[in-house]
């Protein structure tokens, strides 16, 4: 009974998934789950994903982010059989334990927009000491990070570190530099 009433709640969460990617006009992608390293080279990569990596990538990224977006880069969306060369992008979800990378791919392949999420991260060391700073003695619970990347437009980098002194909570927001933002 309790096998059942789960899949059941997993194929609503499904069905709720494909609703949305088709109201947004995307075409049907793929959840690729691969190991980033044994993708392609760093010399086979094109310029519109040198591009994305430049624009989403710091020396602070976290090593397991840098990790899958460039797998997102490698990924040959031409190898897939749902891939046809339309004009409309192509949705790629790459997934670890830690979160998501939602890559959109233009008719040559190319990295034209993407959202990850990732959650209870390992965060860079210099974003601890700045989200930390004024909070001695006060316990991280949770660390998110978020990237926003659309193709020649700005890109949203996000840290979160929400915290705790046992009573109160409270959120830590920094930018892609480490910047607090408010």
């Amino acid at each position: 009974m309790l096998l059942i009433q789960i899949l059941m709640l997993t194929m609503k969460n499904l069905l709720m998934i494909l609703a949305l990617i088709g109201s947004l006009g995307m075409v049907q992608g793929q959840i690729a789950d691969h190991d980033p390293m044994t993708e392609n080279s760093l010399d086979d990569r094109s310029e519109g994903g040198e591009a994305y990596l430049r624009r989403v990538q710091s020396p602070i990224t976290p090593n397991s982010v840098r990790q899958y977006q460039i797998m997102a880069v490698d990924y040959d969306v031409a190898k897939l059989d749902l891939f046809d060369g339309r004009n409309e992008l192509f949705l790629v979800a790459f997934k670890t334990q830690k979160g998501t990378i939602l890559t959109s791919y233009d008719r040559k392949g190319e990295v034209v927009e993407s959202v990850e999420k990732f959650r209870d991260l390992a965060l860079p060391l210099e974003i601890m000491r700045t989200g930390l700073k004024s909070h001695a003695g006060w316990a991280v619970i949770r660390t998110n990070y978020y990237v926003s990347y659309v193709k020649d437009q700005r890109t949203e980098i996000i840290y979160t570190i929400q915290i705790t002194d046992g009573i109160k909570k409270k959120k830590i927001l920094l930018d892609g530099d480490g910047t607090l933002l408010d």
